[in-house]
């Protein structure tokens, strides 16, 4: 078997405790954190948005996001994040979007203009700068592999490859 090897290691990671875990900040959520690429959704006060393939998540609740996550056992990193954002700017930023779009718009788009870092191209970037800034305040673990330490090498062609795939099913 082939040992995980990552790109971005994560210095600390939590296990998911339901009383823990504070769901009216500001979550960055990283779903399926062991593949290549991961896919990631935003929320703020309880509501995660998302922008998909075949649309967007938006307003859905927490425990239905958890309810998902846990049902499914999907690997997903929950950062929550020190930033102040409101429910209408997160609305607001969904609003111009509908879709992922191959070689253009992918999930990643919405949330760097959210948080305000225009010039990440991945999750990795994003990453960098919010540790760099000192804006993750915990990171937290669902379902991950035993040897799992943080977020694969990937370049933007894994990502469009990806997209393309989930337009055309």
């Amino acid at each position: 078997m082939e040992s995980y090897m990552s790109d971005f290691v994560i210095p600390q990671i939590g296990i998911y405790e339901h009383s823990k875990l504070d769901s009216n900040g500001v979550l960055l959520w990283v779903w399926h954190a062991d593949k290549i690429p991961p896919h990631i959704g935003l929320s703020t006060d309880g509501h995660y948005f998302s922008l998909k393939a075949n649309g967007k998540d938006e307003h859905l609740s927490i425990n239905r996001i958890l309810e998902l996550i846990q049902r499914k056992s999907i690997p997903t990193l929950c950062f929550h994040l020190d930033y102040s954002i409101s429910m209408n700017d997160i609305t607001r930023t969904f609003d111009q979007f509908t879709v992922t779009v191959p070689n253009d718009i992918t999930c990643l788009q919405p949330i760097k203009d959210v948080l305000n870092i225009p010039h990440a191209g991945q999750l990795t970037d994003l990453l960098i700068e919010l540790y760099a800034q000192n804006h993750v305040r915990s990171v937290v673990g669902f379902n991950l592999p035993e040897d799992f330490n943080g977020i694969k090498q990937y370049s933007p062609e894994d990502i469009h490859e990806r997209l393309t795939k989930l337009a055309r099913e």
